[in-house]
């Protein structure tokens, strides 16, 4: 029983991870689009 919840717990860390991830880059270009820095 445990065993099938090895990929699931891999892959939901995988998935915040990654949200997490995303969410601070939003952050970052949302505090971009404020101090109106064009940083390409």
């Amino acid at each position: 029983m445990w065993i099938r919840l090895i990929p699931i717990v891999f892959f939901s860390m995988t998935a915040l991870s990654l949200i997490a991830f995303q969410s601070l880059e939003i952050i970052h270009a949302f505090f971009d689009f404020i101090t109106h820095k064009t940083d390409i």
